[in-house]
């Protein structure tokens, strides 16, 4: 079974997250967590939308 796209994006919000934790720099580590702030907000929109899509199948 495939994963599906809310999955990617929560996986790579976690992977940024992550690399944030292993940052050095203070810049650095805001801009991973930025990132996984953004996949976070894609993940949450796929999810939604496959629920409305998943009410017709």
């Amino acid at each position: 079974m495939s994963q599906s796209n809310a999955d990617r994006f929560k996986s790579k919000a976690e992977e940024c997250r992550r690399l944030a934790a292993e940052a050095e720099g203070d810049g650095d580590k805001e801009g991973w967590l930025r990132l996984a702030a953004e996949w976070d907000k894609l993940a949450e929109s796929a999810a939604a939308a496959g629920g409305i899509f998943n009410r017709y199948e």
